[in-house]
């Protein structure tokens, strides 16, 4: 990174605090109200007082933004950018240059570990979503293996969501479409409260088509169906003890290509038809001392995945199924003024998948045991002065029942937090967490054919038990601001972080060439620990309200070197800088807003193995206003335009351009 960026930066941060000791002022009481963040961090607590860098996503800005996959709510936030290319069903979420398994996601606190091949991992539609909460930043002494960059959580919508305002029956209907690539979508939910429990049903369906990019031209294999349903079930058995059951199931199929981020082609990229069935079972319980300061929570669960694949051109198929079931305890308590949180993980993930045809991949059949288990407490040093420290332990055992391998692991993720209130409007936080990614079955234990290059001159992956776990070491200053309330009655909150992220035993695929000459060897495909590296950067956000109007800004850098060669690391985004701005009239009954993004040009490629091709920078607009006319209550109108000069460009690091001007009008009525 721009050392001068960083100097710059952490003078602004330490300028701000040194001005805030006296010119900051008490915020009114509602202010003070602000949303909780409970799944990504594992505790409720408020926003202002999470010692975590986080992003939320809630209804409303979901509501504005229609996204067409979860990684496309997550997309004006600093550091976040979505990979995998434009066709939406095959999107998931880096965070600050870390991506894929190094990123750990969860849908209702419950991890979600599916991974094969090139195929989506991010399975959940965002039509019955009510946030999206992310950790950036190294979170394994919170969720254990995986979490390396950070922590995506996707909360669905629940009873309390609807039953506002004393109700005791709600629901809503939501009609949506896209013009761009004929996109509709069905959303419905309705939800009562029988006094001894509280209940809600959801379901949605879309169908879409192929989108228009911005020259003209059709991204063949984006369309595809998409259905699911969603059933929760509250009960409190007293005024302590809270018992919840709910599953949520969807199942989605198209023709797509068999690497959904490259474009298609006949000869490696082959079109396949997919068919998807996610589901997720999970019982709840929660109990809530009266006499006592603690809280406890246990949730047991069963996730499942089956993904069937077939190819158009032969009818050849493919079969891919994940059994997970685990169950979790947590518990916060208080002890004087020291707060601990404490708890333990174990779960069960049975993967197995079938290949037809010759010379192709032969995935393993494994079983994956882990047990996890982690405590922090929080206590005050000074009275401005807070310390949090915390420690898990993971142990793992994974056992290849087709090739009569087992291994096991351990691991721990400790980490340190020092929180100073400099004042009532400003708090600094410096951490240190490390974190950890076992290797996946896949990565472990792969046999078969890779790829050939004729009549038997194949070349075949080769297994690697002994692969070590990646580790992160990360190092953050995060300072958070509220400014003052200025001559016009507006008010300012600004935040800034500073990190490094070291991560070793990066796990990479590493395919040897093929000799054709004294001897014909056609090389071999394997998974290896290549590196050490390092990212390091720093995230602006900022926001102003005054009367109806809203600002928001942000900027996000990251940096990625391989220590040892000097290397650029791949997949590392472009920097970025996101502004949205909305007003409101009527009362609120109209909002009309403009959000832009405009990523600088990406000319840090130098990679191994790679071309060296840089990616232009671009900038995009999207205009969006909502209707709630008064005289009609429950009913509103969102209009969205995406990319409204129609620009034709790439995000840095994938093989695809993106959509062009797409229209989008959802209709929505709520009683």
């Amino acid at each position: 990174m721009n050392r001068t960026r960083l100097w710059l930066a952490a003078m602004l941060a330490t300028t701000a605090i040194s001005q805030s000791q006296t010119l900051l002022a008490q915020t009114d009481e509602a202010e003070q109200l602000e949303a909780y963040v409970v799944s990504a961090t594992r505790v409720a607590t408020p926003e202002s007082e999470v010692s975590r860098p986080i992003e939320r996503v809630d209804r409303e800005d979901l509501s504005q933004m229609q996204p067409a996959s979860v990684a496309q709510t997550l997309r004006f936030a600093p550091n976040v950018s979505v990979s995998g290319g434009p066709r939406s069903a095959n999107q998931s979420v880096n965070i600050r240059g870390l991506e894929g398994n190094k990123v750990l996601q969860t849908i209702d606190g419950v991890r979600q570990d599916f991974e094969s091949g090139h195929r989506p991992s991010y399975l959940l539609d965002p039509a019955l979503l009510a946030s999206v909460e992310v950790v950036k930043g190294p979170a394994s002494q919170l969720w254990g293996s995986g979490a390396l960059g950070g922590v995506v959580a996707q909360n669905t919508l629940g009873p309390d969501d609807l039953l506002t305002g004393g109700k005791s029956l709600a629901g809503m209907i939501k009609l949506a479409h896209n013009f761009n690539n004929d996109q509709l979508r069905q959303t419905a939910a309705l939800a009562g409260d029988a006094d001894v429990f509280t209940w809600l049903l959801g379901a949605y369906g879309q169908q879409s088509n192929d989108p228009e990019l911005g020259n003209g031209d059709k991204l063949s294999g984006a369309g595809y169906e998409d259905q699911g349903g969603l059933i929760k079930l509250q009960t409190y058995l007293n005024d302590a003890h809270m018992l919840g059951l709910s599953h949520r199931q969807n199942k989605a199929e198209g023709q797509v290509p068999s690497n959904g981020s490259a474009p298609l082609n006949g000869t490696s990229n082959f079109m396949i038809e997919r068919d998807t069935d996610a589901a997720q079972t999970s019982l709840d319980y929660q109990w809530e001392s009266p006499d006592q300061p603690i809280n406890m929570s246990a949730k047991v669960f069963r996730n499942r995945v089956e993904m069937t694949e077939q190819r158009v051109s032969d009818g050849r198929g493919d079969a891919t199924e994940l059994t997970v079931l685990g169950a979790s305890l947590s518990a916060q308590q208080l002890t004087g003024d020291w707060q601990w949180f404490y708890g333990a993980d174990v779960y069960e993930e049975d993967f197995s998948a079938q290949r037809e045809g010759v010379s192709r991949p032969t995935p393993p059949k494994t079983e994956t045991r882990v047990w996890g288990a982690y405590a922090s407490v929080t206590y005050p040093f000074t009275e401005n002065l807070k310390v949090e420290t915390g420690l898990r332990y993971d142990r793992f055992r994974t056992e290849a029942k087709n090739l009569d391998d087992v291994r096991s692991e351990d691991d721990v993720s400790p980490s340190l937090a020092f929180t100073w209130q400099a004042s009532d409007n400003a708090m600094v936080t410096l951490r240190h967490d490390r974190a950890f990614r076992a290797p996946s079955s896949e990565e472990l234990y792969t046999t078969g054919t890779h790829f050939c290059m004729g009549p038997g001159f194949c070349n075949t992956f080769v297994s690697n038990p002994g692969l070590k776990s990646e580790r992160a070491a990360n190092t953050e200053l995060m300072t958070r601001l509220r400014f003052p309330e200025d001559a016009k009655g507006g008010r300012w909150r600004m935040q800034v972080a500073i990190f490094e992220n070291r991560v070793d035993n990066f796990i990479e695929q590493v395919v040897t060439p093929p000799v054709f000459f004294p001897v014909p060897d056609p090389g071999t495909s394997t998974w290896v620990n290549v590196a050490e590296a390092t990212l390091k950067g720093v995230e602006v956000s900022a926001d102003y309200r005054l009367g109806q109007l809203e600002l928001a800004l942000g900027y996000g850098q990251t940096r990625g070197k391989d220590d040892q060669t000097k290397e650029d690391l791949s997949n590392v985004p472009a920097d970025k800088f996101t502004a949205d701005v909305a007003y409101g009239w009527w009362q609120g009954q109209l909002t009309g807003g403009m959000r832009l993004e405009h990523a600088q040009a990406q000319y840090r490629t130098n990679v191994p193995g790679g071309s060296g091709e840089t990616y232009a920078g671009y900038s995009i607009v999207d205009l969006y206003a909502q209707w709630q006319p008064a005289r009609w209550q429950g009913l509103g109108v969102d209009i969205s335009i995406n990319n409204v000069t129609d620009r034709y460009y790439r995000r840095a690091w994938q093989q695809l351009h993106e959509p062009g001007r797409e229209i989008m009008i959802a209709t929505r009525y709520a009683f």
